[in-house]
Protein backbone atom coordinates (compact mmCIF):
# COMPACT_ATOMS: atom_id res chain seq x y z
CA UNK A 1 0.00 0.00 0.00
CA UNK A 2 3.08 2.72 0.35
CA UNK A 3 1.36 4.86 3.41
CA UNK A 4 3.46 6.83 4.87
CA UNK A 5 1.64 8.55 7.09
CA UNK A 6 1.67 7.58 11.10
CA UNK A 7 -0.50 5.50 12.78
CA UNK A 8 -2.66 7.12 15.31
CA UNK A 9 -1.39 5.17 17.91
CA UNK A 10 2.32 6.36 17.01
CA UNK A 11 0.89 9.85 16.40
CA UNK A 12 -0.43 9.81 19.67
CA UNK A 13 2.51 8.63 21.58
CA UNK A 14 4.21 10.78 20.29
CA UNK A 15 1.81 13.39 21.64
CA UNK A 16 1.71 14.91 18.33
CA UNK A 17 -0.47 18.53 17.57
CA UNK A 18 -3.77 16.84 15.76
CA UNK A 19 -3.31 13.86 16.92
CA UNK A 20 -6.42 14.01 18.67
CA UNK A 21 -8.57 15.11 15.33
CA UNK A 22 -9.95 13.01 13.31
CA UNK A 23 -12.09 13.28 9.82
CA UNK A 24 -15.28 14.06 10.39
CA UNK A 25 -16.52 11.19 7.86
CA UNK A 26 -14.54 8.81 9.25
CA UNK A 27 -15.00 8.98 12.65
CA UNK A 28 -18.26 6.83 12.75
CA UNK A 29 -15.81 4.17 12.40
CA UNK A 30 -13.75 5.06 15.55
CA UNK A 31 -15.96 3.19 18.20
CA UNK A 32 -19.76 2.42 19.03
CA UNK A 33 -20.60 5.53 20.63
CA UNK A 34 -19.28 7.60 17.52
CA UNK A 35 -20.87 5.14 15.22
CA UNK A 36 -24.78 5.58 16.71
CA UNK A 37 -23.55 9.19 16.83
CA UNK A 38 -23.62 9.52 12.98
CA UNK A 39 -26.15 7.16 12.57
CA UNK A 40 -28.40 9.96 14.19
CA UNK A 41 -26.83 12.57 12.59
CA UNK A 42 -28.03 10.21 8.86
CA UNK A 43 -31.62 10.14 10.44
CA UNK A 44 -31.75 13.06 11.21
CA UNK A 45 -30.56 14.73 7.93
CA UNK A 46 -33.10 12.20 6.19
CA UNK A 47 -35.83 13.53 8.56
CA UNK A 48 -34.81 17.21 7.20
CA UNK A 49 -35.05 16.27 3.84
CA UNK A 50 -38.90 14.42 4.36
CA UNK A 51 -39.98 17.46 6.53
CA UNK A 52 -39.05 19.76 3.45
CA UNK A 53 -41.81 18.33 0.87
CA UNK A 54 -44.73 19.89 0.69
CA UNK A 55 -46.52 16.07 1.18
CA UNK A 56 -45.46 16.70 4.50
CA UNK A 57 -45.30 20.00 5.20
CA UNK A 58 -49.09 20.77 4.09
CA UNK A 59 -49.95 17.20 4.27
CA UNK A 60 -53.66 18.17 5.69
CA UNK A 61 -54.17 20.13 2.70
CA UNK A 62 -53.30 16.82 0.24
CA UNK A 63 -55.30 14.83 2.74
CA UNK A 64 -58.16 17.15 2.06
CA UNK A 65 -57.60 17.42 -1.56
CA UNK A 66 -57.70 13.58 -1.72
CA UNK A 67 -60.80 12.89 -0.10
CA UNK A 68 -62.75 15.63 -2.44
CA UNK A 69 -61.12 13.98 -5.43
CA UNK A 70 -62.12 10.38 -4.24
CA UNK A 71 -65.90 12.12 -3.92
CA UNK A 72 -65.76 13.46 -7.43
CA UNK A 73 -65.22 10.25 -8.99
CA UNK A 74 -67.96 8.46 -6.86
CA UNK A 75 -70.25 11.09 -8.24
CA UNK A 76 -68.85 10.30 -11.64
CA UNK A 77 -65.91 12.42 -12.57
CA UNK A 78 -66.06 14.14 -15.68
CA UNK A 79 -69.26 12.70 -16.71
CA UNK A 80 -70.95 14.50 -13.97
CA UNK A 81 -70.28 18.12 -15.45
CA UNK A 82 -68.34 18.65 -12.35
CA UNK A 83 -64.97 20.07 -12.28
CA UNK A 84 -62.53 18.07 -9.77
CA UNK A 85 -61.18 20.76 -7.04
CA UNK A 86 -57.40 21.20 -6.59
CA UNK A 87 -55.75 22.59 -3.32
CA UNK A 88 -52.89 25.08 -3.83
CA UNK A 89 -50.58 22.75 -2.08
CA UNK A 90 -51.79 20.15 -4.64
CA UNK A 91 -51.05 22.50 -7.72
CA UNK A 92 -47.20 23.53 -5.77
CA UNK A 93 -47.02 19.67 -5.71
CA UNK A 94 -47.71 19.29 -9.15
CA UNK A 95 -45.22 22.16 -9.95
CA UNK A 96 -42.12 21.18 -7.70
CA UNK A 97 -42.68 17.52 -8.30
CA UNK A 98 -38.95 16.68 -9.54
CA UNK A 99 -37.85 18.34 -6.51
CA UNK A 100 -39.97 16.75 -4.07
CA UNK A 101 -38.98 13.71 -5.24
CA UNK A 102 -35.67 14.29 -5.10
CA UNK A 103 -35.87 15.36 -0.95
CA UNK A 104 -37.80 12.30 -0.52
CA UNK A 105 -35.35 9.50 -2.24
CA UNK A 106 -32.75 11.52 -0.48
CA UNK A 107 -34.59 11.13 2.88
CA UNK A 108 -35.13 7.26 1.92
CA UNK A 109 -31.32 7.02 0.73
CA UNK A 110 -29.90 8.12 4.00
CA UNK A 111 -31.73 6.21 6.03
CA UNK A 112 -30.61 3.00 4.49
CA UNK A 113 -26.90 3.95 4.80
CA UNK A 114 -27.64 4.41 8.65
CA UNK A 115 -29.37 0.89 8.71
CA UNK A 116 -26.35 -0.35 7.43
CA UNK A 117 -23.80 1.68 9.69
CA UNK A 118 -25.63 0.67 12.13
CA UNK A 119 -24.40 -2.88 11.78
CA UNK A 120 -21.10 -2.32 11.28
CA UNK A 121 -20.62 -1.81 7.77
CA UNK A 122 -18.95 0.46 5.45
CA UNK A 123 -21.16 3.37 3.84
CA UNK A 124 -18.16 5.15 1.89
CA UNK A 125 -17.28 3.49 -1.54
CA UNK A 126 -13.77 1.86 -0.95
CA UNK A 127 -10.77 3.18 -3.25
CA UNK A 128 -10.01 0.57 -5.86
CA UNK A 129 -7.25 2.59 -7.26
CA UNK A 130 -5.29 2.16 -3.87
CA UNK A 131 -3.57 -1.31 -4.77
CA UNK A 132 -4.59 -2.92 -1.11
CA UNK A 133 -7.91 -2.45 -1.28
CA UNK A 134 -8.60 -3.03 -4.61
CA UNK A 135 -10.03 -7.05 -4.07
CA UNK A 136 -11.88 -5.31 -1.17
CA UNK A 137 -13.19 -2.58 -3.29
CA UNK A 138 -14.87 -5.18 -5.62
CA UNK A 139 -16.41 -7.37 -2.85
CA UNK A 140 -18.23 -4.46 -2.32
CA UNK A 141 -19.93 -4.00 -5.29
CA UNK A 142 -21.38 -7.51 -4.79
CA UNK A 143 -21.86 -7.28 -0.40
CA UNK A 144 -21.77 -4.92 2.45
CA UNK A 145 -18.03 -4.51 3.88
CA UNK A 146 -17.74 -4.77 7.35
CA UNK A 147 -15.41 -2.32 9.07
CA UNK A 148 -13.30 -5.01 10.40
CA UNK A 149 -12.46 -6.05 7.28
CA UNK A 150 -11.21 -2.80 6.49
CA UNK A 151 -9.62 -2.56 9.24
CA UNK A 152 -7.74 -5.61 8.99
CA UNK A 153 -5.94 -4.20 5.79
CA UNK A 154 -4.98 -1.23 7.73
CA UNK A 155 -6.30 1.13 10.65
CA UNK A 156 -6.47 4.94 11.48
CA UNK A 157 -3.58 7.01 10.39
CA UNK A 158 -2.40 10.74 10.84
CA UNK A 159 -1.65 12.93 8.15
CA UNK A 160 0.04 15.77 10.34
CA UNK A 161 -3.45 17.24 10.46
CA UNK A 162 -6.19 14.54 11.55
CA UNK A 163 -6.61 10.94 11.55
CA UNK A 164 -8.29 9.29 8.85
CA UNK A 165 -8.97 5.83 7.71
CA UNK A 166 -7.20 5.13 4.23
CA UNK A 167 -8.68 3.44 1.48
CA UNK A 168 -12.19 5.28 1.73
CA UNK A 169 -13.13 7.74 -1.08
CA UNK A 170 -14.55 10.62 -0.10
CA UNK A 171 -18.20 9.55 -1.82
CA UNK A 172 -20.60 7.14 -0.60
CA UNK A 173 -22.20 3.88 -1.73
CA UNK A 174 -24.71 3.92 -4.87
CA UNK A 175 -28.06 4.24 -3.94
CA UNK A 176 -28.68 1.32 -6.50
CA UNK A 177 -26.65 -0.45 -4.44
CA UNK A 178 -28.69 -0.60 -1.88
CA UNK A 179 -32.41 -1.21 -3.45
CA UNK A 180 -30.87 -3.58 -6.22
CA UNK A 181 -28.34 -5.92 -4.78
CA UNK A 182 -30.08 -8.78 -2.79
CA UNK A 183 -26.99 -8.77 0.07
CA UNK A 184 -27.72 -5.17 0.62
CA UNK A 185 -30.88 -5.88 1.20
CA UNK A 186 -30.60 -8.89 3.23
CA UNK A 187 -28.56 -6.49 5.56
CA UNK A 188 -31.13 -3.41 5.55
CA UNK A 189 -33.54 -5.55 6.04
CA UNK A 190 -37.22 -3.57 5.21
CA UNK A 191 -40.08 -5.03 4.21
CA UNK A 192 -40.09 -5.75 0.59
CA UNK A 193 -42.89 -3.70 0.13
CA UNK A 194 -41.51 -0.66 1.64
CA UNK A 195 -37.87 -1.40 -0.62
CA UNK A 196 -39.97 -1.25 -3.80
CA UNK A 197 -41.74 2.25 -2.55
CA UNK A 198 -37.55 3.41 -2.17
CA UNK A 199 -37.14 2.36 -5.48
CA UNK A 200 -39.23 4.17 -7.07
CA UNK A 201 -38.67 6.88 -5.38
CA UNK A 202 -35.07 6.84 -6.49
CA UNK A 203 -36.27 5.85 -10.11
CA UNK A 204 -38.10 8.89 -9.80
CA UNK A 205 -35.57 11.48 -8.35
CA UNK A 206 -33.63 11.13 -11.47
CA UNK A 207 -35.79 12.84 -13.56
CA UNK A 208 -34.65 15.97 -12.31
CA UNK A 209 -31.69 15.77 -14.35
CA UNK A 210 -34.22 14.33 -17.77
CA UNK A 211 -37.78 15.26 -16.67
CA UNK A 212 -40.36 14.02 -18.55
CA UNK A 213 -39.83 10.70 -19.07
CA UNK A 214 -42.81 7.96 -18.11
CA UNK A 215 -41.45 5.61 -15.13
CA UNK A 216 -42.73 2.61 -13.99
CA UNK A 217 -43.28 2.44 -10.62
CA UNK A 218 -45.02 -0.70 -9.56
CA UNK A 219 -44.38 0.00 -5.94
CA UNK A 220 -46.56 3.24 -6.05
CA UNK A 221 -49.25 2.05 -7.95
CA UNK A 222 -49.97 -0.27 -5.28
CA UNK A 223 -50.66 2.46 -3.20
CA UNK A 224 -54.01 3.66 -5.40
CA UNK A 225 -57.03 4.57 -3.76
CA UNK A 226 -54.64 5.76 -0.82
CA UNK A 227 -52.64 8.45 -0.38
CA UNK A 228 -48.53 7.81 -0.21
CA UNK A 229 -48.49 9.92 2.64
CA UNK A 230 -49.64 7.09 4.95
CA UNK A 231 -46.94 5.30 4.20
CA UNK A 232 -44.08 8.15 4.34
CA UNK A 233 -45.36 9.36 7.73
CA UNK A 234 -45.21 5.34 9.41
CA UNK A 235 -42.13 5.25 7.83
CA UNK A 236 -40.76 8.68 8.91
CA UNK A 237 -41.84 8.14 12.49
CA UNK A 238 -41.39 4.49 12.73
CA UNK A 239 -37.91 3.82 11.23
CA UNK A 240 -36.10 7.14 11.75
CA UNK A 241 -38.04 9.25 14.83
CA UNK A 242 -38.39 6.13 17.15
CA UNK A 243 -35.61 4.18 16.61
CA UNK A 244 -33.17 7.79 16.56
CA UNK A 245 -35.03 8.83 19.99
CA UNK A 246 -34.03 5.52 21.30
CA UNK A 247 -30.48 5.88 20.43
CA UNK A 248 -30.01 9.71 21.81
CA UNK A 249 -31.84 8.55 25.14
CA UNK A 250 -30.08 5.34 25.53
CA UNK A 251 -26.40 7.25 24.75
CA UNK A 252 -27.80 10.17 26.07
CA UNK A 253 -26.67 12.44 23.23
CA UNK A 254 -27.04 16.51 23.16
CA UNK A 255 -29.26 16.08 19.66
CA UNK A 256 -32.73 17.16 20.49
CA UNK A 257 -35.21 14.41 20.02
CA UNK A 258 -37.07 14.50 16.61
CA UNK A 259 -40.77 15.24 16.55
CA UNK A 260 -43.11 12.63 15.51
CA UNK A 261 -45.05 14.10 12.44
CA UNK A 262 -48.93 13.41 12.97
CA UNK A 263 -51.62 12.74 10.42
Amino acid sequence: MGHSDLSTEEARSRQLPGSDVFRSSHIMYLDEIHRDWSVVALNREGYKAFADTILVRQRAELMAEQEALRKWVDQGGFSSNLLPSWSAAGLSQLEYMNYEHLKLACGFELHLKARLLSQGYIVQEIDNSDVGYKALAKEQKKRPVTKSELFSIDSFRFNGKENYLPGLKPTSIKFSLLTDNAEYLKIIGLPTESMEIIKDYRNLRNQIHLPGDAILTSGLQKFKGKHILEFILDFINAEIVDWSNKIIENRKFTFPQLATIAN
